[in-house]
């Protein structure tokens, strides 16, 4: 087989390959940034639930310093009514203003705390739902890939393996240029003539060069696109 003819198979083969990318389309990108968002979301809903707890128990525990404090300062203005000094009054009183400042300062903080986790429960419920949502779209591609996968495996294993042999027949320079011409011409790098122009961009091809292609002797290129160029066969007389 010819450099030409092995250039026209690797052209048909990666077609077919490039046509299974294409069938696949972004589904498989779209799977893997929507499995990262899953397990993006479930951590944020794990975090958030570790703090709910934290909150709960760091509540609890002001509810507690409440009771006690205020307790405490009941006794102190009971104690007021007993004393028979001014001194011992204003230290009192003092004592009392201190642990009411104490106690504002506690109460204030356990408001705080309850605001967040009111606002962490929030929305927590709501990427519960998105992740919810999110799982079943997931689910639903990952089957679409999966199938498709199946579908196309076998296909594309037999396609790669040919391209394979393809490739060790030709050499590698040629092989670098296709590439680049395959990359720069949206997967055609490899076009038949139509009459004396490119089949590819249309540019008229030398007539040195359409005799040289009728012969199917040597690569020729098109000097506008780069792309490799054939003589079809039934052009042949």
């Amino acid at each position: 087989m010819n450099s030409t003819s092995s250039l026209i198979n690797l052209q048909e083969v990666d077609t077919q390959l490039l046509e299974i990318s294409e069938l696949l389309g972004d589904l498989p990108v779209k799977v893997e940034e929507l499995t990262k968002e899953e397990q993006q979301l479930t951590e944020e809903i794990d975090q958030s639930k570790t703090r709910i707890k934290e909150i709960k128990l760091q509540v609890s525990k002001k509810d507690l310093q409440v009771k006690q404090l205020t307790s405490k300062i009941d006794k102190l203005k009971d104690q007021l009514f007993l004393v028979k000094t001014n001194k011992q009054y204003d230290a009192l009183s003092h004592e009392i203003d201190f642990l009411k400042e104490e106690l504002n300062n506690i109460e204030l903080n356990e408001f705080e705390l309850i605001e967040e986790k009111d606002t962490l429960s929030a929305e927590t419920e709501e990427r519960e739902n998105n992740l919810v949502s999110l799982t079943d779209s997931l689910h639903i591609r990952k089957t679409n890939l999966e199938t498709l996968l199946a579908e196309s495996s076998e296909k594309k294993t037999s396609l790669e393996s040919e391209r394979e042999g393809i490739v060790n027949e030709l050499s590698a320079f040629v092989i670098a240029k296709y590439d680049r011409v395959f990359e720069a011409r949206d997967g055609m790098a490899v076009i038949e003539t139509m009459g004396t122009s490119c089949g590819g961009c249309g540019s008229i091809v030398p007539p040195q060069k359409i005799a040289e292609l009728k012969l199917a002797k040597s690569l020729e290129t098109c000097d506008v696109c780069s792309r490799f160029l054939y003589w079809p066969a039934k052009k042949n007389d």
